[in-house]
């Protein structure tokens, strides 16, 4: 099903600045006030040996049977073929019978191979029997090795049963060793992170410790740590300035309307979200560190989305040193908040971000981008399908400068200031969303993770729009935009390497 389309830029004048690429001299963004619905693709096929296109599926031979007398008669399982990208492979083990007295055998389990990014592969047991009087038989699990980024990759070991002349006793045991990023193996006390949690490998598997959580809420390389952005910070934010720049909170998951409209309903699960944008103040920390800030493969990826986290591919589109990130963080003369040095600007919201650098951002800080189905959910305040952010019943239309900033302070885009642009959640508790966020609305507009190809993902549960596309989405209207644009239902679109002075950015962890 495809929507009515309606998309314009909201750009009054452009111009380009030297080292910054197109710049938009107010608004610079396409709106997008549509409702569209996306397909899903095929189903993957079967294979015997190689996976070929995507979802496709290919399985290892079994393993021939293991009989006789003679102690410890093993049958091994075939190996899996290797497929495409998120492809699945998998090796069954053979049968395995034992013979005479004290007998034992054993069936293992093929291996599989995985093939390209986030491929599943996977090696299951053989099934055993025992034999004569306490004899002693054993199903193994094959070996399994997970291909590209995001790759899963698991061991299963089947029951085995011991039979003996006076009494049966069954047994089943399970282990399973996952891996994100790579292959099953790890090198001994080699530290990751998974779904915010520290792990460690040991006797080449993964372990996990708690999440992280408390005064340390974030895993990096493997430990809880305090965000990096927030390190030092000064208490500025709020509409008293005495807030932490930092403070996130949950927001519940739940089903409801994308752009309130049930053609597109959406699922979402829990995550806990930024309640201010991120601000100068916050940003100079990932300046300060880079280029050491910068993403590693699979960073920044949302749990149920493969896929999701940072391409090495998109290395390039990110500057090169912290000089040259400097540069890059500057348009639209004096409209940009960064500042080289400390400054008056600390609390405003950060602006003037290309989307991967916005990527790089919350990736370094433990964080994500949202999808664009996360934050409409928020800002709609889930299945109360608000207007506005703050509307309170759901239909109310209310809006003025009270709520939020916009329309640089209801003046004429001609007539923008520098000082239109206020500190970070100026304008709560009035403005705030149902979960208590600033902001959701006016301020600056916030880059989300999903490409823009004008569509829906429909149906869509914990869904991201991952195709390539020039542009990304925008969600939330700016503080030089009418209030047409402040209704929770807009979007908004720009070219992802492109960057204007009322783009901005706020992050989300997974709960």
């Amino acid at each position: 099903m495809v929507g009515r389309r309606t998309g314009w830029w909201w750009a009054t004048s452009i111009f380009v600045a030297s080292g910054c690429g197109l710049i938009a001299d107010f608004d610079g963004y396409y709106l997008d006030d549509r409702s569209a619905a996306g397909t899903g693709g095929q189903d993957g096929s079967s294979g015997s040996t190689t996976g070929g296109d995507t979802t496709a599926t290919s399985s290892g031979g079994a393993g021939g049977a293991g009989s006789g007398a003679s102690t410890a008669t093993t049958g091994a399982g075939g190996e899996g073929g290797s497929g495409g990208p998120a492809s699945t492979s998998a090796g069954s083990g053979g049968d395995a019978s034992g013979g005479g007295p004290a007998s034992t055998s054993a069936g293992s389990g093929g291996d599989a191979s995985g093939g390209g990014p986030a491929s599943t592969s996977a090696g299951s047991g053989g099934d055993a029997s025992g034999g004569g009087p306490a004899s002693t038989s054993a199903g193994s699990g094959g070996d399994a090795s997970g291909g590209g980024p995001t790759s899963t990759s698991s061991t299963t070991t089947t029951s085995s049963t011991t039979t003996t002349t006076a009494s049966t006793t069954a047994a089943t045991t399970s282990t399973t060793t996952a891996s994100t990023g790579g292959g099953g193996d790890c090198v001994t006390d080699e530290r990751r992170c998974l779904n915010n949690t520290p792990q460690q490998c040991f006797n080449g598997g993964w372990e996990s410790s708690p999440p992280c959580g408390g005064t340390a809420p974030v895993c990096v390389a493997g430990t809880c740590v305090s965000r990096p952005s927030c390190g030092g910070l000064s208490v500025t934010c709020g509409p008293k300035g005495d807030e932490s720049c930092c403070t996130a909170w949950p927001v519940p998951g739940g089903t409801f309307n994308r752009d309130n409209n049930p053609a597109f309903p959406a699922t979402v699960d829990g995550f806990e979200m930024d309640r201010f944008e991120v601000t100068v103040g916050r940003f100079r920390r990932f300046v300060d560190a880079y280029p050491g800030s910068r993403p590693p493969r699979g960073a920044g990826a949302h749990p149920d989305i493969e896929g999701s986290g940072w391409n090495p591919d998109w290395d390039s589109t990110l500057p090169l040193d912290a000089p040259a990130l400097r540069t890059a963080i500057r348009c639209s003369g004096s409209y940009s908040t960064w500042t080289d040095t400390p400054g008056a600007n600390e609390h405003l919201a950060m602006n003037c971000v290309r989307w991967p650098i916005a990527f790089a951002f919350c990736a370094w800080d433990g964080g994500r981008l949202p999808t664009e189905a996360e934050w409409n959910y928020a800002a709609a305040g889930g299945d109360q399908q608000r207007h506005y952010p703050w509307s309170q019943p759901p239909t109310s239309t209310t809006l003025n400068t009270t709520y939020t900033t916009y329309a640089c302070l209801l003046g004429s885009p001609a007539a923008c200031e520098f000082d239109d642009m206020v500190p970070v959640g100026s304008r709560s508790p009035t403005g705030d969303g149902r979960w208590g966020h600033a902001d959701l609305a006016g301020s600056m507009a916030e880059w989300t993770l999903d490409s823009f190809l004008g569509d829906y993902l429909n149906p869509c549960v914990n869904c991201a729009q991952l195709a390539t596309a020039a542009d990304r989405s925008l969600r939330g209207g700016g503080w030089n935009e009418d209030s047409s644009r402040l209704r929770t239902q807009n979007r908004g679109h720009h070219p992802q390497d492109d960057f204007t002075r009322s783009t901005g950015i706020r992050c989300v962890r997974s709960l």
